[in-house]
């Protein structure tokens, strides 16, 4: 199902100090987009008109088509600012919830020290380090609850933090806290009911600030609905390094009157980003910013000069959404030096390129960030029509950005054959037990090519792409919290929300152990075991993805093109999924293209399906695949056939002579395999192994000693039990019954082309 992206109706351009502008409604707030001013001598010639419209000249850069990005994110830091309320919550009486007993002890030893009390601190003085510095008391050694019940996945890794993994929060902000119990975004006073200066200044002391950049906002669009749309949020920076954007950005904030929480800034996006690192809050009122909770990375192209700056200028904690529109780069294979410049790999050739994309942002940004202790957990990564648009949570721990060489692959790929691949770790990621019982990650190298370089399936040449990213990249409680406020929303102001829903729900069933959690944010948490006599609610909404856990099926392949390599008709959706779940594997959909499988079927399962889709359903006709060809071999291994055996034979032989060290070594094997091969057929199985080596013994003039007959008999015993599963001996039926999706309701889950003439459009023209 697809729909088009709805845009707002055509008006007629409002002229203001002899400047037009196209007034321009999006969500909760309006703009006033300007138009590049067209020269004197631009009149009307050859029948063209001037191209003064939302497709030609504009001052400042707007394009419609990316209202989903804009929709999309507002949702995203709405799931996202709420459940970090709620963190900041639970810190703040984590650090302030002690007993009245404990508070006086604490004013005494502070005085007996010659220090200031603080009643709402708890400081234990005799905690001091050898050179007499003082240790920061440690947390609660409780563990705490994953939100929602699970079987596995998050819920071991967020039940093993401790307070220290967590972001402290500042004298201020601890001040703030106290008016803002347990995160009840609802009853924030910072909404908009009051004028936008007073809410600017004093908007921080009732509530806990949260604080947003825009980094490159041309008209400022996304800034003011951030202001009108995120009722938490106190301060929006709109920074863009044009004047005439600025001006812009000033203009609507006046005309939505939003002066004073939304603040325009002129200059290199880096250099302001750069501008936080290493400061101290020194103001009380809230209007210093440090680090931001979230920054938007939206530049026209790629986002990857940003990328270093954004990581230093946000929090602990943070969020991070970034935008890259340039992917005739990242998941093309037309400019792989140029990939290798911007994003530190090579990018994935074949149908699966718009998610090798994506892995390849995602190692760039986390590679990045490494270099400062910081790692990087992926919430939401989508590919979405020309552009890809990421949401990142940022984590300063030391101890997790050891985890991302065992996290980070290259992948050999098949591109000009047969679409198949073989990924390959950089590092292994082990864990050990330790003399006390703890476990820990061991770091190792990892072995040296799992992959020939020739396809196994076609025999044709591999290619080298990489490294990316190995790890999952949706959070599935970042996209149930998004997909659980969908039916509260206004449909007239978020007028993309049924392809959000459609898009958000293939991202969740990309995850092949979904069946395996129950992440519905709707729910009431279940406690976890816990230690303590009375164990507390979880409150940590949004579990953090185990830094360590991979991507164990990462990748997609679509029927279409597997039904090209070997020119037969292409079996439909159901059929195909109801052979491969009959026997056994997971199969569900990728959001990156329509048509796609996601599955945990190896590749000689997947081609073993295709043969006997096309010996039983679909033959090919007479001549369409010759040799040389990818599906020549690929169908040599078609079921009964005579060049099946001839083929087995020569790739046993090829193996044989890349392993022998020797002439001698080459000679023997060679002398071995035309043995089996004069042999196979007469014995049938039912010779036994004594027999075979009798032969072999008789036969040993022609160089093949008793101890190799030996030997090559084991190895046949080996082939025989390696047959009895061969993918040739599979039970392959075609159950469309069993492979027909179930779904409750229609969902637009791809989306045509929205517009006539669309796409990332011209850059703007002002200064």
């Amino acid at each position: 199902m697809s729909t088009s992206t709805p845009t707002a109706p055509a008006t007629e351009s409002v002229t203001v100090n002899g400047i037009n502008y196209r007034p321009i409604r999006e969500g909760l707030a309006s703009i006033l987009a300007p138009y590049r001013e067209a020269p004197a001598d631009h009149a009307t010639t050859k029948g063209k008109k001037p191209r003064n419209n939302d497709q030609g000249e504009q001052a400042v850069f707007y394009n419609p088509v990316q209202q989903f990005n804009r929709d999309l994110s507002v949702l995203a830091i709405l799931a996202y600012g709420e459940a970090a309320l709620v963190e900041k919550a639970e810190r703040y009486q984590k650090k302030h919830g002690q007993t009245k007993r404990q508070r006086e002890n604490a004013k005494k030893k502070k005085a007996a020290n010659g220090t200031a009390s603080d009643p709402g601190i708890e400081v234990e003085p005799d905690l001091r380090d050898s050179d007499g510095s003082r240790k920061r008391k440690r947390a609660d050694e409780a563990s705490e609850e994953a939100f929602g019940k699970a079987s596995s996945g998050p819920d071991e890794y967020n039940a093993k933090r401790t307070k220290t993994d967590v972001p402290e929060l500042d004298d201020e902000e601890l001040e703030m806290m106290q008016t803002y119990e347990n995160g009840q975004t609802q009853s924030h006073p910072n909404s908009l009911d009051g004028p936008a200066d007073q809410l600017a200044e004093t908007g921080s002391k009732h509530g806990p600030r949260f604080t947003i950049l825009d980094a490159l906002s041309a008209t400022g669009l996304r800034a003011l609905r951030y202001a009108k749309e995120i009722p938490f949020a106190t301060r929006i920076i709109a920074n863009d390094l044009s004047r005439d954007a600025a001006k812009s950005i000033e203009m609507n904030i006046d005309h939505n009157g939003l002066k004073g929480k939304v603040c325009s800034n002129v200059g290199d996006a880096r250099a302001y980003m750069y501008s936080k690192v290493g400061i101290e809050q020194t103001s009380s009122s809230g209007t210093s910013i440090h680090r931001f909770d979230v920054i938007d990375l939206d530049p026209y192209g790629t986002a990857a000069p940003f990328f270093d700056s954004a990581l230093q200028a946000i929090q602990d904690g943070g969020l991070l959404c970034v935008t890259c529109t340039d992917a005739g780069v990242f998941a093309s294979n037309g400019y792989p030096e140029k990939a290798y410049a911007l994003y530190g790999g090579i990018p994935t050739k074949g149908a699966h390129s718009h998610e090798g994309g994506l892995r390849l942002i995602l190692h760039a940004i986390a590679a990045a960030g490494a270099k400062y202790g910081i790692a990087i957990e992926p919430l939401l990564s989508l590919s979405i029509d020309f552009y890809a648009r990421l949401f990142i949570r940022i984590h300063k721990q030391q101890k997790d950005v050891k985890l991302l060489a065992g996290t980070t692959m290259i992948v050999y790929s098949c591109d000009h054959g047969c679409g198949a691949w073989t990924t390959q770790l950089l590092v292994r990621n082990n864990t050990q037990k330790s003399k006390s019982g703890e476990m820990y990650f061991k770091h190792s190298y990892a072995q040296g090519p799992n992959a020939a370089p020739f396809c196994e399936h076609c025999g044709k040449k591999t290619h080298l792409s990489g490294p990316v990213w190995a790890g999952p990249l949706h959070n599935p409680y970042f996209i149930q919290r998004i997909l659980d406020k969908l039916p509260s929303l206004d449909k007239t102001t978020y007028t993309t929300m049924p392809r959000i829903e459609g898009m958000l729900t293939v991202a969740l069933e990309e995850d092949l152990n979904l069946d395996q959690k129950l992440i519905s944010t709707t729910s009431t948490p279940v406690p976890a075991t816990n230690p303590d006599p009375q164990p507390r609610p979880s409150t940590l909404p949004i579990p953090r993805t185990p830094p360590s856990q991979l991507d164990s099926h990462p990748f997609f392949f679509i029927p279409s093109y597997l039904a090209k390599i070997l020119h037969c008709q292409t079996p439909s959706e159901d059929c195909l999924r109801g052979a491969l779940r009959h026997l056994g594997y997971r199969v569900t959909r990728s959001h990156c293209k329509p048509g796609s499988f996601k599955t945990d079927t190896p590749w000689t399962v997947i081609w073993e399906v295709m043969r006997e889709w096309m010996r039983t359903r679909a033959p090919a006709k007479e001549g369409a695949i010759t040799e040389g060809m990818a599906g020549w071999g690929i169908l040599g291994r078609l079921r009964g056939s005579e060049r099946a055996r001839s083929q087995d034979w020569k790739y046993e032989v090829e193996g044989l002579v890349r392993k022998a060290g020797t002439v001698d070594e080459i000679k023997t094997g060679l002398e071995a395999a035309l043995f089996r091969l004069g042999r196979e057929g007469s014995d049938n199985g039912g010779g036994g192994g004594g027999a075979r080596v009798g032969q072999m013994k008789k036969d040993r003039a022609d160089g093949v000693s008793e101890s190799e007959a030996e030997a090559e008999v084991e190895t046949e015993k080996k082939n025989e039990e390696v047959s009895a599963t061969d993918a040739s001996k599979l039970e392959i039926i075609f159950d469309e019954a069993l492979g027909k999706e179930k779904s409750p309701r229609k969902l637009c889950r791809y989306q045509l082309n929205p517009r006539p003439n669309w796409g990332p459009m011209n850059r703007a023209a002002g200064s």
